[in-house]
């Protein structure tokens, strides 16, 4: 009988399933052009104009560019901000609670990726963003921060 020390074999390295790349962690997501998020914003950009942010900001949320590029990714962000800087601070907590809880995940997103970003730091818009930080953990827990630290899925 051979001399084989059993304790020193990674028997797991013979698993096929056991190998798991990045990508299969990234949930699939549909690719977005620039013209559908071009068409996306100029409807954003007509709620804001009638003074309709409160509902234009569903629809960003819900157009969240998962599959899309750096730079749709980056007029999306803008898009976002024009909205959260055209609503009033009095009106936020109802428009966050006016929203469904992925919808409230996909903003937290959205408020940290602006406050990384060379768009959410300039011309006052930060205080805003630590405005909707603020009142959107105030009414969704701790919660929503975990879940967007744990998605891969980033806007």
């Amino acid at each position: 009988m051979s001399q084989i020390d059993f304790r020193r074999i990674d028997v797991d390295q013979y698993d096929p399933d056991s190998f798991i790349s990045k990508e299969d962690l990234t949930p699939p997501c549909k690719p977005v052009s620039a013209a559908e998020q071009q068409q996306v914003a100029s409807e954003i950009r007509g709620a804001i104009s009638r003074g309709e942010a409160k509902a234009a900001l569903p629809i960003a949320l819900d157009f969240a560019p998962y599959g899309g590029d750096d730079q749709v990714k980056d007029a999306h962000l803008k898009s976002v901000i024009e909205i959260l800087s055209a609503t009033k601070s009095a009106e936020i907590p109802s428009v966050v609670k006016g929203l469904n809880k992925e919808q409230q995940d996909v903003l937290i997103k959205y408020l940290y990726k602006a406050m990384g970003s060379p768009q959410g730091q300039s011309q006052g818009v930060g205080a805003i963003l630590l405005a909707w930080y603020e009142k959107t953990v105030d009414i969704t827990g701790q919660g929503a921060v975990v879940r967007y630290m744990s998605d891969r899925r980033t806007v």
